[in-house]
């Protein structure tokens, strides 16, 4: 399973539940195993890879309109896509 359709996986199976990218960077481990890179601090950023990762992949599903961006750093499942990317 990529990263990706994990995350999905955590918002459908909480639709109600407002996320926070440490929240999700928690949850997804559920479903998807970090390698011990992505564990690795970024030399240009004070956090791990996996935080960038999920960010970045957080914001492309919302992009796609599967969750939807209530302020900032605050995401939600939007059921107006049931269809898995």
């Amino acid at each position: 399973m990529s990263l990706r359709e994990a995350l999905l996986r955590c918002f459908q199976n909480e639709p109600d539940r407002i996320f926070g990218i440490q929240d999700l960077c928690q949850v997804v481990q559920k479903y998807y195993e970090f390698t011990p890179f992505q564990f690795e601090l970024d030399p240009r950023h004070p956090q791990p890879r996996y935080e960038h990762e999920v960010r970045s992949q957080t914001n492309r599903l919302r992009r796609d309109g599967y969750i939807s961006r209530l302020s900032r750093n605050q995401y939600r499942y939007s059921p107006n896509k049931d269809t898995t990317p």
